[in-house]
């Protein structure tokens, strides 16, 4: 199962993308953070960045298989507030936890701070990726399989 939460569509083709990789389903985490204005959009997610707060998910699954790839776009170093609600309000004991970021200008950093918090939740910790997403093009999804494809093939 593939598990995601974006915002501007662009975390999505990469968690569709790693779908097709997979030939795993995907769900979106659904939050009304997205309802809101851009501006207040922004305010918002400024806010929980600084507090380091979760920030609601309507549609968490009933259930969960022994292993999920999450997809998020970083926040502030870290994984996105409504998907950081939905790894707090899950049981993950025996699940093994893929976290997919994406961000603006990635660095190794975002990977060991994800490493340490999966960590911190008691998931079987498994591979964090990090992709750099560009803020004026929307990432080709062809592309995207061909390079995913080639890491979880090294990742085995």
């Amino acid at each position: 199962m593939i598990l995601y939460y974006t915002y501007k569509q662009k975390t999505k083709v990469f968690a569709q993308a790693l779908g097709d990789v997979l030939g795993l389903p995907t769900q979106e985490l659904v939050s009304d953070i997205n309802n809101r204005s851009r501006f207040g959009f922004i305010c918002k997610t400024l806010q929980l960045v600084f507090a380091r707060k979760a920030y609601p998910v309507a549609n968490m699954p009933d259930a969960i298989p022994t292993e999920i790839f999450v997809c998020s776009p970083v926040w502030g170093g870290r994984v996105s507030a409504p998907v950081k609600y939905f790894l707090e309000n899950i049981d993950l004991r025996g699940v093994r936890v893929h976290l997919l970021l994406t961000a603006a200008v990635p660095t190794e950093k975002y990977k060991t701070t994800a490493q340490e918090y999966l960590r911190s939740l008691g998931c079987y910790l498994g591979e964090v990726y990090l992709f750099h997403t560009s803020d004026k093009f929307m990432p080709d999804r062809d592309v995207l399989a061909e390079q995913l494809r080639g890491l979880i093939d090294g990742a085995e």
